[in-house]
């Protein structure tokens, strides 16, 4: 391929990328904040004061988030394909943290209130990478 003929496809392929990325991004938000809102705590008030547990487990909720949508992104047929997709990557992470909450039964919760990494945020954290992967194998096709 030529660079002319690169520089012609560009404005098309830049458009797919820049749809692509976008749909991925606001999935990972509204992900994230869907699991926030499933979340007794302010995640993001701890966060801002720092609050270690919280970083911990938010983070892996993130990381295990993106994963999947990642894997969309990069096998998706269309826009429409990849938002279906995502939606489903959203609710298997959710589903997975709605389960880990249940499980622990405020293990996290007393981490947070102490300010101290314990057992439960890094097996939070964990998990959710954990189920994040598995996710994106069965959504990369």
């Amino acid at each position: 391929m030529q660079a002319a003929d690169i520089l012609a496809i560009f404005p098309a392929t830049l458009m797919h990328f820049l749809t692509a990325f976008g749909l991925g991004v606001l999935f990972w938000v509204a992900g994230l904040m869907a699991i926030s809102f499933a979340t007794p705590r302010k995640e993001l008030a701890l966060l801002r004061a720092g609050n270690l547990p919280t970083a911990v487990a938010f983070g892996g909720k993130a990381v295990g988030m993106v994963l999947p949508i990642a894997a969309v992104a990069a096998s998706a047929a269309g826009p429409l394909d990849q938002a279906l997709w995502c939606v489903v990557a959203v609710l298997v992470q959710l589903a997975v943290h709605l389960v880990l909450n249940a499980l622990l039964q405020g293990r996290l919760a007393a981490e947070i209130e102490a300010d101290e990494v314990g057992g439960g945020a890094v097996f939070i954290a964990f998990i959710q990478v954990g189920a994040g992967i598995l996710n994106n194998a069965c959504m990369a096709g």
